[in-house]
């Protein structure tokens, strides 16, 4: 017997090991255990690499957590952050200074009222795009830090005019390459919520069901659409499909 064609290297690895590796010669036994444990060294990086924690801690345990980890940010837009400091034991600390670094002050202008963090142990600020780029904001007491990600675009803008909490969003990217697409939720209400940035690759169609995204539950309201190149799509409806609206500015 031998590995069916298109099987991935686990479980090919797997296949040889368990079917056939009593009628192999040493040597190949030897060669296969040792890609069994690169294969499984790989997915283990691999899988460090995407779920990489954007805080940090020192060895008194305390902790910077900065939200969101990633902005989408267009020329001339402010999008708002959050600090919250924490000791060892995962309790809030006040009082506790800060400095907000931006990388780079030619993309980025970051305004904050107070460095120092409430009784809730946290700061909150603003991030103003100036020009096109990618740059990060550094969050440090000097001796822990964090860093928010931010990418700053001509953004292409979208309406959708309806939305309601549990509908599905499509999103198609036409284009040959990524596309980020960030999602800006509006409820009747005055509740404030945080976008969602969304990244596709190319021809990739996503749904989505922004309540589950944003971990709320979300009520009727409309939705803000940018994207780094053009997009498709739209909500099922009562009434049929309802299409993004591009809005020329």
């Amino acid at each position: 017997m031998v590995p069916r064609r298109g099987m991935k290297v686990e479980s090919a690895v797997k296949f040889i090991s368990r079917k056939n590796i009593k009628f192999m010669p040493m040597y190949i036994k030897y060669a296969i255990h040792h890609l069994s444990i690169l294969t499984f060294l790989w997915c283990s990086i691999a899988f460090a690499v995407e779920t990489e924690d954007n805080t940090s801690s020192a060895s008194g345990g305390n902790q910077i957590v900065v939200s969101p980890i990633n902005i989408l940010l267009d020329v001339s837009e402010l999008a708002s952050a959050n600090i919250l400091v924490i000791d060892e034991d995962g309790n809030p600390i006040e009082g506790h200074k800060v400095q907000i670094i931006p990388k780079d002050r030619q993309k980025i202008f970051i305004k904050v009222d107070s460095p120092v963090t409430n009784e809730s142990g946290y700061i909150s600020f603003s991030i103003f795009g100036k020009q096109q780029g990618d740059t990060v904001v550094i969050v440090t007491d000097g001796a822990i830090s964090s860093q928010i990600n931010v990418a700053i675009r001509d953004l292409i803008h979208y309406i959708l005019p309806y939305f309601y909490g549990n509908m599905q969003l499509s999103l198609i990217n036409p284009s040959e390459g990524t596309n980020y697409v960030k999602i800006q939720f509006h409820e009747n209400s005055d509740r404030l919520i945080q976008p969602v940035v969304v990244r596709l690759e190319d021809k990739e169609m996503k749904t989505l069901k922004l309540s589950e995204e944003l971990d709320i539950t979300l009520k009727d309201g409309w939705a803000e659409i940018y994207s780094t190149e053009i997009i498709f799509g739209g909500v099922w409806t009562n009434k049929g499909y309802l299409s993004f609206k591009k809005i020329d500015e």
